[in-house]
């Protein structure tokens, strides 16, 4: 995907997750990384026939995106751009595409995480919630969806899909990196003088477990493009062609 940190991403943190959580962890770094991986688009003609049915225009394992759902995602995104964009077909168009690319990418991983029984309950959710709106006074936060155009439920229910994805990669990605004695002693000759005392980055503030932690998303980063690309094999994309190109606009009309 080009940017998995699109329009719904800027609204939360630096990456899309809580900021509790990037304190720690640059977890955001490892969904970037996906940018560059091909769409694996379904040339089979029951897989697509079974897209174009139900009416979907994204599907991936068990995981559909419907016309609706990409009508409204194409809407917050476009809310983004200057108003006049449609003026500009090509720019139009590659915006849509865009999104057809994130959301085939993400469209992946949650099908990933439905089949590995990965899930966030609604304690979890809610919980996740209240600690991301803790750092916005009074209503500064329904302020910041109203100026981007989204709706309270449908920013939880993003909420919940990035939730997903972080339990996704935590457990199937960073748990699965494996750390020697020789990754510490090289972590802490590379930042053991320069750390700032002051930084939660400092090898000497971390104990063995935040450590091993922080090596094991390096590693992630390392090898997350390869990761993703297994799980487009096993989760292959289908779109549906000809609903897409009635979000784009023909240039050649123009």
């Amino acid at each position: 995907m080009s940017s998995i940190a699109t329009s719904w991403y800027a609204i939360k943190n630096v990456n899309g997750f809580s900021r509790r959580f990037i304190s720690s962890l640059a977890i955001g770094a490892l969904l970037l990384m996906a940018a560059g991986i091909a769409i694996v688009i379904g040339s089979g003609c029951t897989d697509q026939k079974k897209v174009e049915e139900k009416g979907c225009i994204i599907k991936a394992g068990t995981v559909e995106i419907s016309r609706a759902d990409f009508t409204r995602e194409l809407e917050i995104k476009q809310a983004n751009y200057p108003y006049d964009i449609k003026d500009r077909p090509s720019e139009y168009n590659a915006m849509v595409l865009d999104l057809v690319s994130d959301l085939s990418d993400e469209a992946v991983l949650l099908a990933a995480a439905a089949a590995k029984g990965i899930d966030v309950d609604e304690n979890a959710l809610d919980v996740a919630v209240a600690d991301f709106k803790k750092d916005y006074p009074e209503d500064s936060f329904e302020q910041m969806l109203l100026e981007r155009a989204i709706s309270y439920p449908a920013w939880k229910k993003r909420l919940k899909k990035d939730l997903v994805i972080r339990k996704l990669i935590m457990q199937d990605l960073v748990a699965s990196q494996e750390i020697h004695p020789r990754d510490m002693i090289a972590f802490y000759d590379r930042f053991g003088g320069q750390a700032d005392a002051q930084n939660n980055n400092n090898p000497k503030m971390m104990d063995e477990k935040d450590l091993v932690l922080k090596l094991r998303m390096e590693k992630s980063q390392d090898v997350f493009g390869e990761w993703l690309q297994g799980l487009q094999a096993g989760y292959p994309v289908h779109i549906d062609k000809p609903a897409l190109s009635a979000f784009l606009i023909n240039a050649e009309r123009q």
